[in-house]
């Protein structure tokens, strides 16, 4: 299970996962050569900073953004993400490519969007220790983001006009489902009890019936409330605290839900990438502490920073 956000020039998500990760920080230096499987080989291309794990020089990005202010995320997407076979006048990419090339060449989500078009996920994995993971992704930039997913039925990018993701169902329904919103605001109380004198005995009732579970489609209709009416702070620290905390009441608590493996759903960390000062923020489970990392663009060295509480 996983959420993520963008809002304003800020971009993040909620790691949630039934087993723990050894994941780091990773910056991707501009001179870092990329070899994929099927494209051109990169030795010149836009720094990276973002949440994964390195292997053999590899980053194997949970999420990330570039310096341009371009992020990207995966997202577990189980039962339907399917890959293919490499396909001819295509661009075949490996789902563990993707993040890599993306934030690699490209500097906004209209970029992104163009080569998706002619994109084929391929079902190889990075190794035979290191399967592939079923997710579908998000890409954002300051002005707007989109979702890629492959299913069965092929490619599909969408516009996302809420600009949130979660995992299961497929993101159209997910959308056809805000309408269930359509009667949610954050009013105090609605005109028709005013005009009765009624007093109400709280605030947030102009919000009564938003969902508060923890499936994935609930989740999607309360990060779409969240984003369209939280008022972020204009101090850029101040405003990451605040999208953070949207995250942590996204967020999965041990013991609330149990995966298929009877094995309990837990969030690993909740992050947070400044899309403008470039800087990667993130607070764990059990911490109350909020660590950044800011990027340098202009740094030679593939550099890595343990989470740390």
């Amino acid at each position: 299970m996983c959420t993520a956000i963008s809002k304003d020039n800020l971009f993040g998500r909620n790691l949630d996962l039934d087993y723990s990760i050894n994941g780091k920080v990773i910056f991707i230096p501009r001179s870092h050569p990329f070899t994929f499987l099927h494209l051109d080989k990169t030795n010149n291309h836009y720094a990276i900073l973002g949440i994964g794990l390195l292997v053999d020089d590899y980053p194997l990005y949970f999420d990330a953004f570039n310096e341009c202010g371009l992020a990207g995320a995966g997202l577990n997407f189980p039962d339907n993400a399917q890959f293919n076979q490499v396909q001819e006048n295509k661009n075949n990419l490996s789902p563990y490519e993707l993040l890599p090339y993306v934030l690699s060449h490209f500097k906004n989500v209209d970029e992104v969007e163009g080569f998706l078009k002619t994109a084929n996920l391929i079902d190889v994995p990075f190794s035979k220790d290191i399967p592939l993971a079923p997710l579908h992704y998000i890409f954002a930039d300051k002005n707007r983001s989109i979702v890629l997913e492959q299913d069965k039925d092929g490619l599909h990018v969408y516009d996302n006009s809420v600009n949130v993701l979660t995992n299961n169902p497929i993101f159209p329904i997910h959308l056809n489902n805000v309408k269930q919103l359509s009667k949610i605001s954050n009013e105090y109380f609605n005109d028709y009890v005013k005009s009765l004198n009624i007093i109400p005995d709280s605030v947030g009732f102009g919000s009564f019936g938003l969902p508060g579970d923890y499936s994935s489609r609930s989740r999607f209709l309360k990060a779409a409330y969240l984003t369209k009416y939280v008022n972020l702070p204009e101090d850029e620290e101040k405003k990451i605290i605040v999208f953070i905390d949207m995250l942590k009441s996204l967020s999965f608590f041990r013991g609330v839900a149990l995966s298929k493996r009877d094995e309990q759903e837990k969030t690993i960390y909740s992050s947070c990438m400044n899309l403008n000062n470039l800087s990667y923020s993130y607070r764990l489970e059990y911490s109350n502490s909020l660590r950044s990392v800011e990027m340098n663009p202009s740094f030679d060295n593939i550099a890595t920073w343990d989470l740390i509480e």
